[in-house]
């Protein structure tokens, strides 16, 4: 049945794999990425921000532990970024931030501006700007991404590639925002990520985004194994991010 081999795909996941066969075809066509990664991945994995760095990408902040920012304080949103910073910043200078789920209130806007990081990347839309009274950039994610649908309810890959390149068509300074545990499969590399590739669309890394125009290529790394991914798959049910409230938008966002 379709729901069995939508549960074994999950069940085979190997993060190292999976990283190496996205950057294996990130390779061949001279790409460069951006790859948003738990700073608690980095600590129990070194070896992988250590070899998306050698291969020339971008590695950005997606949180220390992959928690819900829609309602932390300034105070517990810092200490999770200051934490996911100082892992992280081992590899690479950190310009950038998605919030897990893509949701994240204006203390953590705040405290991304405060730390001096260069773009936040953590709502859906189709053109960048900077809201009112800060300096830091939103570089949007085109939706859709690649959903949990993608398996269970057994989506086709092309279709949903297509849909892609639609809102590209019309995105200036966004991001392609995918998971490694799903599209590093051999499969989805093939059919997803090949054609986007092949696409003519101009692929820069995110942290140039706020200057130049281009569309990002970015992958989510958040987990390494079954056991990690089940309690956040269970915590996305009662995400806000399945409704995005404009209190959660940067563009809500000012300055007193």
């Amino acid at each position: 049945m379709w729901i069995a081999r939508g549960v074994r795909e999950r069940l085979s996941f190997n993060v190292h794999r999976h990283v190496d066969n996205i950057l294996e075809k990130l390779s061949d066509y001279g790409v460069y990425a951006t790859f948003f990664i738990t700073g608690k991945v980095a600590d129990k994995h070194p070896e992988l921000p250590a070899k998306i760095r050698k291969g020339g990408h971008e590695i950005a902040s997606h949180s220390y532990a992959h928690g819900d920012f829609s309602k932390v304080s300034y105070e517990e949103a810092k200490e999770d970024l200051v934490r996911s910073l100082t892992v992280l910043g081992e590899y690479q200078e950190i310009r950038g931030f998605r919030a897990p789920f893509l949701v994240r209130n204006q203390a953590t806007y705040q405290v991304c501006e405060d730390m001096g990081l260069d773009y936040d990347s953590s709502e859906y839309g189709v053109v960048r700007y900077r809201p009112n009274g800060f300096k830091i950039t939103v570089i949007p994610v085109v939706a859709p991404l690649d959903t949990h649908a993608l398996d269970l309810m057994r989506l086709r890959p092309k279709q949903l590639v297509a849909d892609w390149l639609a809102e590209c068509d019309r995105a200036v300074g966004a991001a392609i925002g995918m998971h490694v545990w799903r599209v590093g499969r051999t499969k989805y590399v093939e059919t997803i990520l090949e054609p986007l590739l092949a696409s003519g669309l101009t692929f820069v890394q995110a942290h140039e985004l706020p200057n130049n125009d281009g569309i990002a290529l970015t992958f989510d790394i958040e987990y390494t194994s079954v056991g990690e991914a089940l309690p956040q798959n269970v915590g996305l049910l009662r995400s806000p991010g399945w409704t995005h409230p404009e209190s959660l938008q940067a563009r809500a966002f000012v300055k007193d």
